[in-house]
C-alpha cells in the first residue's frame, strides 16, 4: 500500500475509534487567525453547526471535565473547475517525485496559476480535513490547550514543509497529498497566551481552510502569503475588540526540524472600531539560511534570503446585507549574496452582498505586480504572484448557497489577464475559467 494512504487511513481508524470510545463535547471549530472581517468572505466566519458527527450527549461525563473539552471537527471539499483553453494541469516531475518542488505544477500549464484549483477538467477532493483540539482559557487561571490537524487532498502540497523538505513533505499519491496543517501546544493566563509549536500564519486575508471562504479560487496574492510557521507565538487578548500576537519563526512553510537554519519574526495586530469597521496588519521578517537545489533542479524558495512581508486589512459592513472588504500586501526578498532583488505587491477588494440566509452573491476584483531584478530568473520560473510573472488583474464572481447549515455550495466564474503570455502553456494573455465546488462540514 502507498505510505501516503496508509497514514491517512491509520490515522482515520484512530480518529474514529478514540471517538466511539468516548462522549465528546459539541464541537466548535475556531480559527487560529484572530481578523475580525466583513461577513463570511475571511478566516473567522466559519462557525461550527449545531449538529456534528462528533455531537457530546453529555452521558457519562460531568461538565467540564477533560473529555468534554477536547474537540473534534472537519470537513470535505470536493469540486470541478476548467479554463476556455481547455489546457489541462501539469507537473513538472523529479528524481523520486515527491514533494511541494519536485512535483509542481507547470506553471504556464491549465490551472496551475490559481493554485487551489489547479487541477484542470476533471473531479477533486481539495481537501478532506480532520482537526482536533482543545482550547485554553486563562480566564479562571494557568490552562492549558492543543491543536492537531490533518489534511488529504490536492490542496494538501500548499500546506507541507516544503521549504526544507521535512516532516510530511513528500507525502503523496499522484496529485493528492496529506500534510499536517498544524500541531502546537498552548499555555494562556489571564489575557495571555502561548504556542508552541507549527500554527497557521497571521499575515493575509483569505484562509486556506475552505468553509471561512467566499470563492472557491484564491486571490494571485494568496500565493506568496506564508501558510504556517514553526516556532512560538506569543498572544494578547484583553476585550473583544483589541488583539495582538508576536512570534518567533523557523521561517516560512518549513518543519520542526529547521535543516537550514531559518530564522523569522511574526507580528499582528487588530482592532475592532465599531461593530461594522475593523483594520488589522500583520508582517513577517526573516533570515534564510543556506540554498538547496531540489531534486527538480530549483533552487529552495528563499534560501539565503532576508524577506519582508506585509498586509493591511480594512473591512467595513457597509449595511445589512452588504459588506467590503479591501487587502494590501507587500513583499521583499533580497539575496545576500549575488543581491538578485524581488519585489512584490497587490490590492484586493471584496463586495458581498447577502441575498437571504441560503444565498449571497460576491465580486472579486485583484490586482498584484511581482518585480524581479533577477535577470537570469534564478527561481526557476516561479514568481510570487502565484505561478503568474509581472503584473496581472484577476476577477471574481460568485455564488454561495447553503441549503443545509452543514453544506454550502460555491459556482464561481473568474477572468485573469496577465501583461506576459502565461496562460495556455505560454500561448495567451488572458484566461477565462470557472467551476464549482461544495463543502460539508461535520
Amino acid at each position: 500500500m502507498n505510505k501516503n494512504l496508509w497514514y491517512w487511513l491509520s490515522f482515520t481508524l484512530f480518529f474514529t475509534l478514540f471517538t466511539q470510545s468516548v462522549t465528546l463535547a459539541e464541537s466548535a471549530f475556531q480559527q487560529s487567525s484572530p481578523c475580525k472581517p466583513a461577513a463570511d468572505v475571511s478566516c473567522e466566519s466559519y462557525s461550527h453547526p449545531t449538529w456534528s458527527l462528533f455531537k457530546n450527549n453529555n452521558s457519562g461525563y460531568g461538565k467540564g471535565s477533560l473529555l468534554e473539552q477536547i474537540q473534534f471537527d472537519g470537513w470535505i471539499q470536493t469540486g470541478f473547475y476548467a479554463n476556455s483553453h481547455g489546457a489541462t494541469t501539469t507537473r513538472s516531475r523529479g528524481a523520486n517525485s515527491k514533494g511541494r518542488d519536485v512535483s509542481s505544477p507547470d506553471f504556464s500549464s491549465g490551472n496551475s496559476a490559481l493554485l487551489t484549483t489547479l487541477r484542470s477538467t476533471d473531479w477533486q477532493v481539495n481537501q478532506f480535513w480532520l482537526n482536533s483540539h482543545k482550547d485554553a482559557d486563562g480566564s479562571k487561571g494557568l490552562d492549558w490547550g492543543f491543536g492537531a490537524e490533518i489534511l488529504f487532498g490536492t490542496d494538501g502540497w500548499i500546506s507541507q514543509s516544503w521549504n526544507d523538505a521535512a516532516f510530511d513533505y513528500g507525502w503523496q499519491s499522484g496529485d493528492y497529498f496529506t500534510s499536517i496543517p498544524r500541531l502546537y501546544f498552548q499555555l494562556a493566563y489571564a489575557d495571555l497566551s502561548i504556542k508552541a509549536g507549527k500554527y497557521e500564519t497571521l499575515v493575509g486575508y483569505e484562509p486556506f481552510r475552505a468553509p471561512g471562504g467566499f470563492f472557491y479560487s484564491h486571490t494571485p496574492t494568496f500565493a506568496m502569503e506564508s501558510y504556517s510557521h514553526n516556532g512560538a507565538l506569543f498572544e494578547y487578548t484583553p476585550n473583544n475588540k483589541f488583539y495582538a500576537a508576536l512570534g518567533y519563526t523557523t521561517g516560512t512553510d518549513g518543519s520542526f526540524e529547521n535543516k537550514y537554519d531559518d530564522h523569522g519574526l511574526l507580528g499582528y495586530v487588530s482592532y475592532q472600531f465599531t461593530p461594522n469597521t475593523s483594520l488589522s496588519y500583520a508582517f513577517h521578517v526573516a533570515r534564510y539560511g543556506n540554498e538547496q537545489i531540489y531534486p527538480s533542479g530549483h533552487l529552495r524558495w528563499f534560501g539565503n534570503n532576508n524577506t519582508f512581508f506585509h498586509s493591511l486589512t480594512f473591512s467595513q459592513n457597509l449595511s445589512k446585507k452588504w459588506s467590503y472588504a479591501l487587502l494590501w500586501e507587500y513583499g521583499d526578498a533580497k539575496d545576500r549574496t549575488s543581491e538578485n532583488h524581488r519585489i512584490m505587491y497587490g490590492i484586493t477588494n471584496y463586495l458581498i452582498y447577502q441575498i437571504n440566509d441560503q444565498w449571497a452573491i460576491g465580486f472579486r476584483a485583484g490586482w498584484a505586480k511581482d518585480d524581479k531584478e533577477d535577470a537570469d530568473n534564478i527561481y526557476g520560473g516561479y514568481g510570487w504572484v502565484g505561478y503568474y510573472q509581472g503584473e496581472v488583474y484577476s476577477y471574481t464572481l460568485g455564488l454561495k448557497w447553503n441549503p443545509y447549515e452543514n453544506i454550502s455550495v460555491r459556482p464561481e466564474i473568474r477572468y485573469d489577464y496577465c501583461v506576459d503570455p502565461v496562460f495556455n502553456y505560454g500561448n495567451n494573455r488572458d484566461q477565462l475559467s470557472g467551476g464549482i465546488g461544495a463543502i460539508v462540514t461535520f
